[in-house]
């Protein structure tokens, strides 16, 4: 009996259980809020939550209107930052609504 390691068998046991889409959606958001803090600092960072991320569209809820501004002059910024953090394209817009 062989064993094989766990990054052979994770990511087939994801597939076949059909969750893949999700663990990226989880994955995305976790990144998206690191790479925020990274680019503005957390007192800035607090006004913004990622809400939600599907088909290339990243979702962010801003709190306050100073910082749906921000995030409409930086949106470029932001989602080229994300995506290298990612290490590839995943994000393909930026929708920010506010709360």
């Amino acid at each position: 009996m062989s064993f094989e390691p766990i990054k052979r068998i994770l990511p087939s046991a994801l597939r076949s259980a059909g969750i893949s889409k999700q663990i990226e959606a989880v994955r995305v958001l976790s990144v998206a809020q690191e790479t925020l803090v990274a680019l503005w600092g957390e007192e800035k960072a607090v006004y913004i939550e990622c809400v939600s991320f599907a088909g290339g569209e990243l979702k962010v809820r801003a709190l306050a209107p100073a910082a749906l501004q921000e995030l409409k002059v930086w949106e470029v910024r932001i989602r080229n930052e994300i995506n290298r953090a990612l290490g590839s394209k995943v994000i393909l817009s930026l929708k920010a609504i506010q709360r």
